[in-house]
């Protein structure tokens, strides 16, 4: 490798001097670090600065919390290095990586003698710092490049699979599909399984290095069997992807307990064939056998299917986020409205209280005008909210309402859905959110909506579940976290929306003999209000979570003025119509 092409290439010392170079390139040192193997620890000495030559890395905090990835020509370690402070994170090789090694003490040398450089540096420093950082999180979540294609089983025809995933990524950018006879056909027979203890294998991997750094995407397909070409394949993936029938049930296989015993961290998806008019199989028992952390469903020869995989495995999908706030919920339908006209698709989404809801519909294939009808049917027509009780809980049993939304999702399961989704309730007796991304749709519907004191909370594994927005009413953490792509979030909340105009106070007994103007908030205004209360603060970390904000005009609705359907609804499609054309281009490039 050399050295001082790949130091001339990277993020940190592209602007220095040709004399800087070639000082750096004489001190630095390459590093090989295979998959799952450990760089540094939180708390480490900053020792050296490193330069990813090929591979990809995952820094983590203590909590394993991902803090991001470091790719290609990317700077490992550089402001701990320069600041004399102990590492921030422990860094992990999702991959086979090959970087390059400079200590400390040495490239301290090279600066003083170039002074010049080191302002270069400082440069280019700060201005990461002050880079965007929804923009830089994003951006790290797309140096994904290399992929690996595994069968489950034998009968899984996974170079097609890669055929049909390399014409898509094609789309993108430049691109190339890998098979062992690919690698024979370059290099010569029996080079694809070559074992890593040998000589032959410097020579493989510099080759595959070469293909990396000449296409921006790499897809590994790996044959039936477990051999060393496939296990090779495993530890070159940024994206490791189980293809599997969703008809069949999981099995042991070989290749199964290779990928298992592979101790790599890379990220596994499952992608399960599912034929169209098919229920979903036993998706958790495949997760669970494969170790998927999610999963997909491509329907055989379907190129929406296999596009909109693509753009979730590269960050280029469009996650919907829909928020919480009762009847103000119903602008939500505004914007999918707006979606559809401007042909814009959503590739993921997941919503808190009425967005939960919302966002639950969009995922089992409603249209807005399907919306429409199916909210004016509950909240309108027909109240589902009235079967009252003696308020020692709740003032609703909420039974009604459950029937109700089972009657609209049937048996529905969340992992069944081909539109990935999830939503968040709030673990009263922890004090927590929790995320819902598998099990009966209706029932985790119904346990985001169950305001305190209006509906009974569920009780799951002995604790108590309620409304989603009293913890998080605008869950983009969560759909960042997926690291799908961009973010639309939708936000129905507003700040001081219970108020009591004319009176000075204070007065205890103010609402209980009313004397301001209209009519005096409720008790379930009061307590709407205190399960979805908000804040500016709030607001601005959820807005900067996304990469599209929406703060809706719902300003002056009440939380159950449902009766105002058709009017919310035209003010949330009016500001998407009006935000989504000004966006569509960058949101779809």
């Amino acid at each position: 490798m050399d050295l001082r092409s790949v130091l001339a290439e990277s993020v940190l010392f592209a602007t220095l001097p040709p004399p800087a170079l070639d000082a750096l390139a004489a001190i630095a040192v390459p590093r090989l670090l295979k998959s799952g193997e450990q760089l540094f620890a939180k708390d480490d000495p900053a020792e050296h600065l490193y330069v990813v030559a090929a591979g990809r890395l995952r820094a983590t905090l203590d909590d394993g919390f991902v803090a991001g990835y470091i790719g290609p020509l990317e700077p490992i370690g550089e402001i701990g290095l320069l600041s004399s402070e102990n590492r921030t994170a422990t860094v992990h090789a999702l991959r086979d990586s090959l970087l390059i090694q400079i200590r400390r003490d040495r490239l301290m040398e090279v600066l003083i003698a170039h002074p010049l450089s080191l302002v270069a540096i400082t440069r280019i420093l700060i201005g990461r710092l002050r880079q965007n950082q929804r923009q830089l999180k994003l951006n790290s979540v797309r140096g994904a490049h290399t992929f690996a294609v595994i069968p489950a089983t034998p009968e899984i025809d996974s170079v097609g699979f890669a055929q049909a995933l390399h014409r898509q990524l094609s789309g993108f950018d430049t691109c190339r599909s890998l098979t062992a006879a690919d690698v024979d056909a370059e290099l010569g027979e029996s080079m694809a399984h070559t074992p890593y203890e040998s000589d032959p294998n410097t020579r493989l991997i510099e080759w595959l290095n070469r293909q990396e750094r000449n296409h921006r995407y790499l897809i590994y397909a790996a044959g039936s069997s477990p051999d060393p070409w496939a296990r090779r394949c495993m530890r070159q993936a940024d994206r490791v992807l189980v293809v599997a029938d969703a008809t069949t049930l999981p099995l042991a296989t070989p290749m199964m307990d290779a990928l298992r015993r592979s101790g790599i961290l890379a990220t596994v998806a499952l992608v399960l064939l599912r034929p169209a008019q098919t229920d979903g199989g036993d998706v958790l028992a495949w997760k669970d056998q494969t170790g998927a952390g999610t999963h997909h469903f491509v329907r055989p020869g379907n190129s929406a299917d296999m596009e909109s995989l693509a753009r979730q495995l590269t960050g280029r999908a469009l996650g919907l986020v829909l928020g919480g706030g009762g009847a103000r919920g119903f602008a939500h339908v505004g914007l999918i409205r707006a979606l559809e006209e401007l042909r814009i698709p959503v590739h993921v989404a997941g919503g808190s209280s009425m967005g939960a809801f919302i966002s639950a519909l969009l995922a089992s294939g409603y249209t807005s005008h399907e919306m429409l009808h199916l909210l004016r049917e509950t909240f309108v027509t027909h109240n589902h909210l009235n079967d009252y009780m003696f308020p020692r809980i709740a003032l609703i049993r909420g039974r009604k309402f459950l029937r109700r939304l089972q009657a609209i999702f049937g048996d529905r399961r969340i992992e069944h859905l081909r539109l990935p989704w999830f939503c968040v309730s709030t673990n009263l007796t922890r004090g927590t959110a929790m995320v819902h991304d598998h099990g009966s749709l209706a029932l985790w519907v119904a346990t985001s909506m169950a305001v305190p004191g209006i509906a009974p909370p569920m009780i799951y594994k002995g604790e108590l579940l309620a409304d989603g927005a009293v913890v998080n009413s605008l869950p983009t953490d969560v759909m960042q976290s997926l690291e799908r792509g961009q973010i639309i979030a939708s936000d129905v909340s507003t700040e001081g929306d219970i108020r009591a105009p004319g009176i000075e106070g204070p007065d205890p007994e103010g609402l209980l003999h009313w004397a301001g103007p209209g009519e005096p908030p409720n008790l379930r205004d009061i307590l709407f209000r205190t399960a979805t209360l908000t804040s500016e603060s709030g607001v601005r970390r959820r807005a900067a979570s996304s990469d599209l904000y929406l703060r809706m005009p719902v300003g002056g609705i009440r939380m159950l003025e449902w009766k105002r359907l058709d009017e919310i609804v035209e003010h949330g499609y009016r500001l998407a119509i009006e935000k989504l054309t000004e966006a569509r281009e960058r949101l779809l490039r």
